[in-house]
């Protein structure tokens, strides 16, 4: 149960890491009235998950699989960042991993001994062998605590839909209550989603969103903006 608490403590938008500041295109469509309503909120977010098994839901699970081999990880933390097409997608991922890899020990009764994969992951980001990516790190601090992988996963995922639909909510604007339908209505397919991503190894990665791609580096060059991406 303790395990289950602090997964959600970590992927909860207001850990201190800053991931309620990333938009994944979501403000560029909102600002070009791509994204008007619920409906398109709706269409949005199922797009979304849907690539998320091959992106860092899937990076996220492999991490938790192969913890305790870093050769792998470091393999792993390059591919994955380069399937990030936009540069502010990547920049997010590295900063989150960042600020991640500077407070995931501050919690009480954490020992020398208490994070070894994610230790050694900030040791080689630190030392400049892996670049550093979120979705790893997420993972590795799941199997540090004992989480079952598929509990962690969904709680993962469902952080990453939870983000994205509360930015919406304020930016298009809409009903608090919309948007908890459409988390609502997320929950089996995040169940499904994570099922997918369990079956994946490295080569299957990178399936891409192009439309999601684009409004994220087309995000850099709007007028104004709220989010980093």
């Amino acid at each position: 149960m303790l395990a289950t608490l602090r997964m959600i403590q970590v992927c909860d938008s207001l850990f201190p890491i800053g991931a309620f500041t990333l938009s994944n295109g979501l403000e560029t469509l909102i600002a070009n009235k791509t994204i008007t309503d619920g409906s398109s909120l709706e269409e949005y977010v199922s797009s979304f998950l849907s690539l998320l098994p091959y992106n860092d839901l899937g990076v996220m699970m492999l991490s938790y699989d192969h913890a305790h081999n870093m050769d792998f990880i470091k393999k792993l933390d390059i591919f994955s960042m380069a399937l990030k097409a936009p540069e502010e997608v990547r920049t997010g991922s590295k900063k989150l991993c960042s600020r991640f890899l500077k407070i995931y020990r501050e919690f009480e009764g954490a020992t020398d001994h208490s994070y070894p994969a994610l230790d050694t992951y900030r040791d080689v980001v630190a030392d400049g062998d892996c670049i550093g990516n979120h979705a790893i790190a997420v993972g590795l601090f799941a199997n540090d605590i004992g989480l079952d992988k598929d509990e962690a996963a969904s709680i993962y995922t469902y952080s990453l839909l939870n983000a994205i639909v509360t930015n919406g909510v304020k930016m298009i604007p809409l009903s608090q209550m919309v948007g908890q339908k459409i988390l609502s209505l997320s929950q089996k397919k995040i169940l499904l989603a994570v099922q997918q991503a369990a079956t994946l190894q490295m080569d299957d990665l990178g399936v891409g969103g192009v439309g999601i791609d684009i409004a994220s580096m087309k995000h850099e060059e709007l007028y104004s903006r709220l989010y980093m991406s």
